[in-house]
């Protein structure tokens, strides 16, 4: 808008509108709370109420001054008040008028255009007033439009020197042209700003009852409150024609059919009006959902964001600081959203270059989950690719593999086969979610050409050797892997640790144990070496089921407790080989009867594999299903059992997995429990095959299982020496003891007293409290022997565990309840250390008590210590005396 042309002459020229305060609807919402503030203004010279367009700074102030019925005086100005004549005209003209012709000399002046300046005329104006018995309020409305320095002087030195009788109130779109430190200072400065004048709840549903005439539910009034932050003129504008709720918030949780006026108001209203630079900064930034002064500076390659982006809060345009975030920053969502909007209407190249130079900003700035967060928004493969390229391997060592799945189901195949490090990326992400059958279709042969080639092309057969274990073709994986090993650099450390993990998987999956442990721990120390934490975590889940597997359940156990620690410490807690970790360790935990804290590691385990959907839940329902039936749930395990039952009809699953499967269902039938016919899984080829891993082992065994209850004896029996033997020649020693205590159990003559007593000793070491039960289960045999130490094992009280873990139960439920983190909880193994440390023991006796080594005490004692947050014994002592 240009200004006014006037006649120098012309002294008088007034606009009689720009004296007369602007009307106000007759449904205005009496605001009380902002009324208190501007009370307070009577004992201050002045106010400033600042905020953008739309948010009723004057419509406040008309209301408050008419409701407490004050006199005053009202000036609103525009860009043409910028001529000192026509300003002074204006202004001496309200003042009169507000202290009842309290300045007739001044105004005089003014006419006649006798006065030097129009500071002079400023302070002869301010003595008339001081003469005044009656105070008043002056309203200068919008007086950011005043830019002329003559005129900005002018009243800098006027209001420093107000009479008592005037209370100056502006109210503009941003701080006022001149500062107002000094009077911040004395304490003599009432402010208003946006964040104030935003509706709040009750306002806005107050607001909505007045001008409704349908109901608006308390869920959609707040979600108007968010979705606009309590701005005014957006709810007017929201509201206005709404005729039921959908307009005001669609079914998407959109604004409703007002979200185009809100779009207009905020371009024509509060961005046009505001400086080109302001703009060029406001469309550039709103590219973020948080912000600070470095990104910008990265993104639009300048320096001087932080100026920009104080004056951006100076004009309150819309910008917030983000809570516990130091000079972090984001934009109001609507004012953003209408932003992007004329962004993308307005030019598709800068939109798109833009979001590729956010993505690098983001990534330059080591913001990798903002810009996979960024990338997934926008749904577009050439952005998706960019984050891929730079941070994909960085994502699969922090174990965000849900993250990859959802980022490579915006990539095609073919754009993924392009690119052979990508392609080798989705193929680990795919065997670390368990998808190793869409690993051959994704990695082809390729031929070597060139010495990348063939690095790529080493890595390309690792994966597909691990492929290869996962669908337990053992011979082919380490086949494989050692094709690769012979074509990887010195320096592919995560290729190379992977190497050695396939490696040992595989010879362990062969029954080679000490050998299996060798390259496993190969694999754990570079992988600890070069910080690849999810290839560590692997590769001691592995090396956890060889201690197994040898029958050193203790040392199994200490290494799985290292490794959720390790987790923990890394954050990488939902990685899906925590489910393999913690399915191993709830095993060996319901082995020793330990079912309370089998029972909490299965919620964590569910946690991990819900992502894989019902699929995952295979081994959760056979475990629960298992404790169901040992406490005596018959319902219970009768519910999971059909679970299981519906999961292996529609899925295929790994032959550990059904070896659990089958056991539980045949465990169901033999109790009597189901009232259907359980369709367990048998494969012949892996019936017939050498047993010479733990869970062929398992499986065989199983099957022979089925063979006793359907009355085929003998055949169970031969099934089941057959079964030692393999497990003894590969050192399987645990399936060895398992196999040889069901053949007790169904052998009660001289050669089942002949292995009783050969394995009697292994009982106190091993502690099979879920293998006595289990097979006892699956026996018909007479249980009441006399058998030495038959009775302390088989006794109806030994195969109680309920009753006998019952007391530390309750021991550790009053621990964990009242002393340690919902997040991470005392172990009973923990709980007993602490009630030995309170009974006055030592580190050495505890570990004679608990028959396990000194070191693994202190381990206990370091978790303990953490877990309740103590750090001294007589603070554990304190506690052990209050459970």
């Amino acid at each position: 808008m240009m200004p006014l042309k006037k006649n120098p002459r012309q002294s008088l020229w007034i606009q009689p509108y720009k004296l007369i305060c602007p009307s106000i609807n007759q449904k205005l919402l009496m605001r009380e709370r902002l009324f208190s503030l501007l009370d307070q203004s009577q004992a201050n010279p002045l106010t400033c109420v600042y905020s953008p367009a739309g948010f009723g700074k004057s419509t406040l102030v008309v209301s408050w001054l008419r409701q407490r019925q004050l006199t005053y005086g009202w000036y609103s100005l525009d860009i043409n008040d910028n001529d000192p004549n026509y300003f002074a005209n204006h202004l001496i003209q309200a003042l009169h008028q507000a202290s009842n012709n309290g300045c007739p000399q001044s105004l005089a002046l003014v006419q006649q255009q006798e006065y030097a300046n129009l500071h002079s005329l400023l302070s002869k104006a301010m003595m008339e007033i001081a003469l005044a018995t009656r105070p008043f309020f002056m309203v200068l409305d919008d007086i950011q439009a005043i830019t002329d320095p003559i005129i900005i002087q002018a009243l800098r030195h006027w209001l420093k020197m107000l009479p008592v009788q005037i209370h100056v109130i502006l109210c503009c779109q941003n701080e006022p042209p001149f500062a107002l430190s000094s009077f911040r200072v004395k304490g003599q400065l009432i402010e208003i700003g946006s964040a104030q004048l935003a509706f709040n709840e009750a306002e806005c549903g107050e607001f909505l009852k007045q001008n409704l005439d349908f109901d608006v539910p308390v869920n959609v009034v707040h979600e108007l409150v968010e979705k606009t932050s309590g701005w005014p003129a957006a709810m007017q504008l929201i509201s206005h024609n709404a005729h039921s709720t959908s307009d005001l918030i669609d079914a998407s949780g959109r604004l409703g059919q007002g979200a185009f006026e809100v779009d207009s108001f905020i371009l024509t209203e509060v961005v046009s009006p505001q400086p080109k630079k302001i703009q060029e900064f406001l469309l550039n930034i709103c590219v973020f959902e948080q912000f600070n002064a470095a990104l910008c500076n990265s993104l639009m390659q300048q320096s001087d964001s932080e100026t920009y982006i104080y004056e951006l809060e100076q004009r309150q345009l819309f910008i917030y600081r983000v809570q516990g975030q130091e000079r972090w920053y984001r934009l109001q969502d609507i004012f953003r959203d209408c932003l992007i909007k004329k962004l993308q209407a307005g030019c598709k190249d800068r939109w798109n270059r833009l979001q590729e130079n956010l993505i690098h900003t983001f990534l330059n700035g080591g913001f990798t989950i903002e810009a996979v967060q960024h990338c997934l928004h926008l749904k577009e493969e050439k952005y998706i690719l960019m984050v891929l390229d730079t941070s994909g391997v960085e994502l699969y060592q922090r174990g965000q593999f849900a993250t990859l799945t959802k980022m490579f189901n915006y990539v095609s195949l073919d754009a993924t086969k392009k690119n052979r490090k990508l392609s080798l990326l989705k193929a680990w992400v795919l065997l670390a979610t368990y998808r190793e059958d869409e690993v051959a279709k994704l990695l082809p042969d390729t031929d070597i050409d060139g010495e990348d080639d063939a690095e790529l092309w080493a890595e390309h057969t690792v994966a597909q050797a691990q492929a290869a274990n996962n669908v337990e073709e053992f011979e082919l994986a380490r086949s494989l892997a050692e094709q690769g090993m012979k074509y990887l650099k010195p320096d592919s450390f995560v290729s190379r640790t992977v190497t050695y993990s396939v490696l040992g998987q595989s010879a362990l999956c062969r029954g080679e144990l000490s050998n299996a442990l060798s390259l496993l721990k190969e694999a754990e120390k570079l992988a600890f070496d070069h910080g690849l934490v999810q290839q560590r975590l692997w590769s001691m889940c592995l090396i956890s089921d060889v201690y197994t597997a040898w029958g050193k359940i203790h040392m199994a156990l200490e290494v799985q407790l290292n490794a959720i620690d390790m987790a923990h410490d890394n954050c990488i807690e939902d990685v899906p080989h925590m489910e393999f970790l913690y399915r191993n360790r709830t095993q060996l935990l319901l082995e020793q009867g330990d079912l309370a804290q089998a029972d909490r590691l299965l919620l964590q385990s569910e946690q991990v594999i819900e992502p894989l959907g019902h699929y995952g839940l295979l081994n959760i329902h056979v475990q629960r299903g298992q404790i169901a039936l040992w406490r005596g749930q018959h319902e219970s395990a009768r519910n999971l059992a059909f679970q299981v039952n519906y999961l292996l009809q529609n899925y295929e699953y790994h032959t550990d997995w059904l070896a659990h499967a089958n056991e539980f269902l045949l465990a169901c039938q033999s109790c009597g429990i189901l009232e259907f016919e359980p369709k367990c899984i048998w494969r012949q080829k892996h019936l017939t095959c050498a047993p010479e891993n733990h869970f062929y082992q398992h499986y065989q065994r199983t099957y022979a299982i089925r063979r006793y209850i359907a009355g085929d004896k003998p055949q169970a029996i031969a099934q089941l020496r057959q079964l030692v033997i393999a497990a003894e020649r590969v050192g399987l020693t645990l399936q060895a003891f398992k196999n040889k205590l069901l053949l007790v159990l169904w052998l009660n003559d001289n050669e089942g007293l002949r292995i009783w007593a050969a394995e009697m000793p292994k009982f106190s070491e091993l502690k099979p409290l879920q293998s006595i039960w289990l097979s006892t289960v699956f026996c018909t045999e007479n249980l009441d022997r006399d058998w030495p130490d038959w009775n302390i094992w088989f006794s109806h009280r030994a195969l109680d565990v309920g009753n006998a873990t019952l007391q530390l139960d309750d021991i550790l439920e009053r621990l964990n309840s009242q002393h340690a983190s919902a997040h991470d909880l005392v172990t009973p193994k923990e709980a007993q250390v602490l009630l030995l440390i309170g009974e006055g023991l030592n580190n050495d006796e505890i570990g004679t008590s608990m028959h396990i080594a000194v070191s693994t005490v202190k381990s206990h004692i370091r978790r303990l210590y953490r877990k309740l947050n103590i750090t001294k014994r007589t603070q554990a002592i304190e506690i052990s005396k209050h459970l």
